[in-house]
């Protein structure tokens, strides 16, 4: 299984493949777009601009419109591919209009117009990179709001025949949930595709679905991070005033140590979220890694 690190322009995450090694990362297009970065990415290409040469993946930005209202998303299926192509990236999650926020409080029958929609945007999605031939990958991302939507979205999608697919749309939600949900994305799609798991990195999830899932990512680093919140090796998230210093191995603590404790003042605390925020990582991977391995967790 592979883990993704989500990463934000806004503000800029640290690169956090500069300190640890990282199998991927997952930006968002319309927080590109929102922080005016598209023109100049595409000058050099997105692996240039964060100096990373691991696997991009792209989305459109739909999770983000549905929790903010915010209209950043690219406006078709066909320009959200293209950008992406130009940009340079490996992967891009086709556009898909996740079931959270505003979303998730529409009429039953605007939830199944919009899935309608999503199936649809997948099917453009699917002749447009037949057409193209680009090395990008395509993901086709299963939508849904409950076990009956999810399963009409899964065998729709599960016609393209595709090689990659992902399940979104789990944010929030109770890690059994999670497990059933994604077990049934598997049981219709089969073993063949892949499957990706969007916004996913509770341990204990990752207990159960590390057989069959090939790839999750987290932007639980980041947050907590910006919430003045660390990761202990334990895995438990703890706010900084109510945290007590612990052996850790993370190369921040190697070379500042203490400073993933320090608020900072009125502008530095940036650069103390930044820490934090790898710090973090390295302990979220560090927590994954050991249960993919089948290995316990160690200090």
């Amino acid at each position: 299984m592979k883990v993704f690190l989500s990463w934000s322009p806004k503000p800029p995450d640290p690169p956090f493949w500069k300190w640890m090694p990282v199998d991927g990362i997952v930006v968002s297009i319309a927080l590109l777009k929102q922080r005016k970065l598209l023109k100049h990415i595409i000058l050099s290409g997105i692996h240039d601009f964060l100096d990373f040469s691991g696997h991009i993946l792209l989305d459109s930005g739909s999770y983000e419109d549905s929790i903010t209202n915010n209209k950043l998303r690219p406006n078709s299926p066909t320009e959200l591919l293209t950008l992406a192509d130009w940009l340079g990236a490996d992967l891009v999650a086709h556009l898909d209009t996740p079931f959270v926020g505003k979303n998730a409080m529409l009429l039953e029958e605007e939830k199944w117009n919009l899935l309608k929609q999503n199936i649809l945007n997948a099917i453009i999605s699917y002749k447009w990179a037949k057409r193209k031939k680009s090395k990008m990958k395509v993901i086709y991302v299963i939508q849904g709001w409950n076990h009956e939507s999810i399963e009409y979205c899964c065998k729709e999608l599960s016609k393209l025949n595709a090689d990659y697919y992902a399940l979104g749309s789990l944010v929030g939600l109770h890690p059994n949930e999670i497990i059933s949900r994604a077990r049934l994305v598997r049981e219709i799609i089969g073993d063949g595709p892949k499957l990706h798991l969007f916004a996913v990195s509770n341990l204990e999830v990752i207990k159960k679905v590390k057989s069959f899932v090939d790839s999750v990512d987290s932007s639980t680093a980041s947050i907590a991070g910006a919430m003045k919140e660390i990761i202990r090796p334990s895995g438990r998230r703890v706010h900084i005033n109510k945290a007590f210093k612990q052996k850790c191995s993370c190369p921040v603590c190697n070379k500042h140590k203490g400073a993933i404790f320090v608020l900072g003042k009125v502008g530095t605390q940036n650069y103390f979220n930044q820490l934090r925020k790898v710090h973090n990582a390295f302990q979220l991977l560090r927590n994954i890694r050991a249960i993919i391995d089948g290995e316990n967790s160690k200090h």
